[in-house]
């Protein structure tokens, strides 16, 4: 009887384990064309919610960098698929090396509806999959696209409750189209907007059951903007300080607390730290973990 009831405790506990392994989820949100000096520079002048009540449980970089092409397709791209993507930036040309999407969905038999692409530009929708031979359509994110930031997160809040997706990306498009108006005013503001949605979304994630203290959310820009030296903010896409100095903060599961990074680290470094977050192998990015990385960091 004793024998027993000590293998129906160990079931439970074996059942209980996978359940955790089975339900980590990563989530990524690219604040798009936002420079360094603008976000985590100023500290909480731009960002109040991200910096007063998400960085005290996460993890800042400080020396994170785009050093590929500093525009939306290939910074994007790069960001999924841990190699620098050279591509177009039209929207015509998609990753050539699988996503985190893929690979999670090949190594796991999971359906379409597990990974989710949700963004503010039509042209990103390249995002869903690569075309490398081994993955491509087959292992494709689902795609959800819209008008604004708030429509984008509020698409997004209806996906997570809807179909719990366990990796995504959400690009919040408005900080970039008002940097390109070149009204600094208003590129300050969709900062600000973009600041009180991040928060929307991870307090959303805090109230499902399926997410709550199983999930890692990933804040990062695509690419800066021109330093006063190269042009000033409106524009983008050289290899200015302003272009290449983007912003990373994570908070969640496997983050450390209240840490900052000062070391180098790159946009590469994202989809493999994703990857040994969920199990998964990222055979051909050519980053690192990013939090084996901070856990050996002083």
């Amino acid at each position: 009887m004793e024998r027993k009831v000590a293998y129906l405790l160990w079931y439970i506990l074996l059942l209980v384990f996978c359940n955790i392994a089975l339900s980590q989820n990563a989530i990524i949100v690219v604040i798009d064309g936002v420079r360094y000096s603008e976000s985590i520079g100023v500290k909480d002048r731009n960002i109040p919610r991200m910096w007063n009540k998400l960085r005290p449980f996460g993890t800042i970089w400080t020396n994170f960098q785009n050093d590929g092409l500093t525009k939306t397709d290939p910074g994007h791209a790069t960001i999924v698929t841990g190699v620098w993507q050279f591509i177009d930036n039209k929207g015509i040309q998609r990753p050539q090396h699988p996503t985190i999407f893929e690979y999670f969905r090949k190594a796991t038999g999971s359906s379409e509806k597990t990974c989710y692409v949700v963004v503010g530009k039509y042209k990103l929708d390249i995002l869903t999959n690569s075309n490398h031979p081994d993955y491509g359509s087959t292992y494709k994110a689902s795609l959800s696209i819209g008008e604004d930031d708030t429509s984008v997160v509020n698409d997004f809040k209806t996906i997570l409750s809807t179909y719990h997706p366990r990796l995504a990306i959400v690009n919040l498009s408005g900080t970039d189209i008002s940097g390109h108006s070149g009204n600094w005013i208003d590129y300050i503001a969709a900062l600000h907007q973009a600041d009180s949605l991040v928060s929307v979304i991870w307090q959303t994630l805090q109230t499902d059951t399926f997410y709550k203290k199983n999930t890692t959310l990933f804040i990062v820009n695509d690419h800066g903007r021109h330093d006063d030296a190269h042009g000033g903010f409106e524009d983008h896409g050289d290899s200015c300080e302003g272009c290449r100095h983007v912003m990373l903060l994570a908070i969640g599961r496997g983050v450390s607390e209240n840490k900052v990074i000062s070391e180098k680290h790159t946009q590469c470094d994202i989809a493999p730290t994703i990857g040994r977050l969920l199990s998964f192998a990222t055979s051909y990015t050519s980053g690192v973990d990013l939090l084996q990385a901070t856990a050996s960091s002083k």
